[in-house]
């Protein structure tokens, strides 16, 4: 017996078939560096609803919303008529993702990025999947081009300072990023080295692990902290004064979707963000 999720789907698409006509591409991008990948290949004019994670560019926001990546309603994407769904790798929950292949919808999910090269895979891959392979090339010869500039810098780096990445810094709650993470990732991308080698993943930190992990910088998410871009603001949360980060007022704002998504923007942001530590004082 077909499921309601599929017969839902087969209900929806029904006037097009009937039409007679070749259905146009209709494409629902689950993943903000998904999403950036289609804009970043002129094809978004097939973009017909995003996840909320996609928030660049601002052109996206006007797209209709299937909600967050990892708590998707399958109803809800498919509500969108969508012929092509490209999705993040942790796009989930898995049920709802067996539910969109099951209605029979094409649908490919990306391996995760971790390097510049799963970045540059991910462009040709999305290339293929709309018929954009000569628009990818050129995106990947251009990140190929930012990512060698990025390993020349990092290589002549007399120092590569210690950091904390904080994921959120509420006021006394510090949530910092550990080993195997993005952010741990993307730090040492630009030539830093992760102050957190106690524990993986993101965690809570209190003010004596703080003072304690002795960071050279701190780095946050603009679009995720209190106080966005405010130093002063940064330098008052407990224990950060105490810190060599904190004395030298070396805080970094990063944009947190353009440097942890991995997408095709991460290799402009991590040139950025090792100029900043190469710029900090021991």
């Amino acid at each position: 017996m077909r499921s309601p999720v599929a017969t839902l789907l087969l209900f929806l698409l029904l006037p097009v078939a009937q039409a007679g006509d070749v259905a146009p591409q209709r494409i629902v991008a689950l993943g903000g560096d998904i999403t950036e990948t289609i804009y970043a290949l002129d094809a978004q004019q097939h973009l017909v609803g995003v996840d909320s994670t996609s928030e660049w560019p601002a052109a996206a926001k006007q797209l209709p919303d299937v909600g967050y990546v990892r708590q998707l309603n399958a109803e809800g994407v498919l509500a969108l008529r969508p012929t092509q769904i490209i999705a993040t790798h942790d796009a989930g929950p898995p049920a709802v993702i067996a539910q969109l292949r099951e209605a029979g919808v094409s649908l490919a999910l990306l391996p995760e990025s971790q390097t510049p090269q799963d970045v540059m895979a991910k462009v040709k891959n999305i290339g293929r999947l709309l018929d954009k392979d000569a628009q990818a090339e050129q995106v990947v010869t251009k990140l190929a081009q930012t990512y060698t500039a990025l390993h020349g810098d990092v290589a002549a780096m007399p120092h590569h300072p210690s950091v904390v990445f904080l994921l959120s810094a509420g006021t006394g709650n510090l949530l910092a990023a550990g080993l195997d993470t993005a952010a741990d990732l993307a730090i040492k991308l630009a030539g830093g080295r992760n102050a957190i080698q106690a524990y993986s993943g993101y965690k809570p930190m209190s003010t004596e692990a703080l003072v304690a992990a002795a960071s050279e910088a701190i780095v946050l998410m603009s679009e995720r902290s209190d106080g966005a871009g405010d130093v002063a603001h940064v330098l008052a949360l407990p224990g950060v004064a105490q810190t060599p980060a904190g004395k030298h007022r070396q805080v970094i704002f990063v944009d947190g979707q353009a440097l942890l998504g991995f997408g095709p923007r991460n290799a402009d942001n991590e040139r950025m963000l090792q100029s900043k530590l190469a710029s900090l004082s021991p």
